[in-house]
């Protein structure tokens, strides 16, 4: 009975019905015309990591591809990027105002899409009304961020060569100061890694025996000269008494006296010593020369008794000789012994000092150890960025590979026209039974005897509805000319059907031409 009722109401208010639904459907089939296609453009990234970075493993660095990865969405989406892609594209010149170009920038950010599978490929997409803007937008895009990831591990790589080189000169200079410093500190106090305050009091104590048995030895020594100046002294006087004997005897009796005097002088030297003395063996070569001579040349010999007042005494001689001797000894033992006391006193003053000079030399070199330590890790660190250098120079450590560019979609994204222009349909019935039924819960005009039942009133009579003649024949030519524009409205959506179907885009470029004439206009 309610599906009676309501089909009773639709054919009552057919015109209403059929009006709203032609309208509406007509309308929005029409509609679909004017809404944009929008064509996706699509490209896929692949992370590869080339073979010569997992054998380098370990001995190169190379920048972290994960952190990357994780701020790629928003790095790529960055106003930077977007902002220079728009621009090699001329985007910037085509936008009226800078307003306008800061809108397409958001609308870019917004409608771009990365999508990110595992941790080794990516996809990144653009919808838009134009096809070819989409295609070269994701090409350059994606270009752009794989040319500036290649340059970005590269002035890496560069810049860490350089800070590295940097310091490795830096601690290179600061390692030489330290160790003049220090090699002056030791110098200056004495202590040297080997020294220590044990080491320091044995020194002194030797030092002190050496004094000990050099004051010994110059003791002898000062004996010995003092003994060695008596005897010549007692020689001098010797000498001279004698020489003036030998004076008076050798002017009367010539070189035979001569001869005499030397031969006692050697008797005398041979009570003391024995036939090897130098001074014995100087005596009897002399007498040996005087008496070849006297054999020889007795008148030549007679000339030269003037020149025995020119002879010294060998016995002298060799007193003289053992003095200076034993004065260079003691000499040299007292320089010892100078030496000896000097470095005694220096070792005492090292000694009251040690403590603290050992502390500020434990701190030096420990300061010094540690830049030495960094020193040496930075140069083992410069042999590795210069090795990373090389390679992502010769592009071998984890790169960009663009798999599929994005190439210029032919067919638009989204739901299809027809599935819109089917929809319509049903839209334009739905629209006309929403309009008859609104239209009858606004109406309270009484239709029904039932409706007066319910509310306890009695019905006496119902006198039916009389149609005249004029008023059928009105109604049938309002219903001709209803069903005409219902017609009409079919074929147009037929046709807008068909115009779909057959792919034909008749209707795409007269409202393209119209859009150019408004823009123009």
């Amino acid at each position: 009975m309610q599906i009676r009722k309501y089909l009773h109401a639709l054919y009552h208010r057919r015109c209403l019905f059929v009006l709203v639904a032609a309208t509406t459907a007509l309308l929005v089939v029409f509609s679909t015309f004017f809404t944009p296609k929008r064509y996706e453009a699509k490209s896929t990234v692949f992370i590869e990591e080339n073979v010569v970075n997992s054998l380098m493993k370990g001995i190169t660095v190379s920048p972290s591809m994960s952190d990357r990865i994780r701020v790629l969405r928003y790095h790529m989406l960055s106003r930077d990027i977007i902002s220079r892609v728009l621009k090699k594209l001329d985007r910037d010149v085509l936008a009226d105002t800078p307003e306008a170009f800061e809108r397409l920038i958001q609308y870019c950010q917004e409608t771009t899409q990365i999508n990110l599978k595992g941790s080794d490929l990516f996809f990144v997409s653009f919808v838009d009304t134009s096809p070819e803007f989409a295609r070269d937008y994701i090409n350059t895009l994606v270009n752009t961020y794989v040319e500036e990831n290649i340059s970005a591990k590269r002035e890496e790589s560069f810049g860490a060569g350089r800070f590295l080189s940097e310091q490795v000169e830096f601690y290179k200079n600061k390692l030489n100061e330290l160790e003049d410093k220090l090699y002056a500190y030791r110098k200056k106090t004495g202590i040297f890694s080997t020294v220590t305050e044990g080491s320091i009091v044995e020194e002194i104590r030797t030092a002190e025996e050496a004094i000990k048995e050099l004051q010994v030895k110059k003791n002898e020594l000062l004996a010995t000269v003092q003994t060695i100046r008596d005897q010549l002294k007692a020689m001098k006087s010797l000498s001279a008494s004698r020489g003036n004997t030998l004076a008076d005897l050798m002017g009367g009796s010539g070189d035979g006296m001569r001869i005499d005097a030397l031969q006692a002088q050697l008797d005398d030297l041979l009570l003391v010593y024995n036939d090897q003395y130098p001074a014995v063996v100087k005596l009897r070569e002399q007498i040996a020369e005087l008496q070849a001579r006297l054999a020889t040349e007795p008148s030549v010999a007679a000339d030269n008794t003037a020149s025995y007042a020119d002879f010294e005494d060998p016995v002298l001689v060799d007193l003289k000789m053992r003095l200076n001797s034993t004065q260079s000894q003691l000499n040299a033992l007292q320089a010892r012994e100078t030496e000896l006391q000097t470095q005694i006193d220096i070792n005492k003053r090292i000694l009251e000092n040690f403590p603290e000079d050992k502390k500020v030399l434990a701190e030096m070199e420990r300061e010094r150890t540690m830049n030495r330590n960094v020193y040496e890790t930075l140069l083992e660190r410069v042999g590795v960025a210069e090795v990373s250098k090389q390679m992502e120079v010769a592009d071998k450590a984890t790169t960009f590979r663009i798999v599929d560019p994005a190439i210029l979609p032919a067919f638009p994204v989204g739901t299809k026209r027809l599935f819109k222009m089917l929809a319509g349909l049903a839209v334009g019935l739905a629209a006309g039974v929403a309009a008859v039924f609104a239209r009858e819960k606004l109406d309270d005009t009484v239709r029904d005897v039932d409706v007066l039942r319910a509310q306890g009133l009695t019905v006496l009579a119902e006198i039916p509805q009389m149609y005249s003649e004029q008023d059928q024949l009105r109604q049938h030519r309002r219903d001709r000319w209803l069903y005409g524009y219902a017609a009409v409205c079919f074929v147009g959506v037929a046709l807008m059907l068909g115009h779909d179907l057959l792919g034909l885009s008749l209707m795409d470029q007269v409202i393209a031409n119209l859009r150019a004439a408004s823009m123009h206009g």
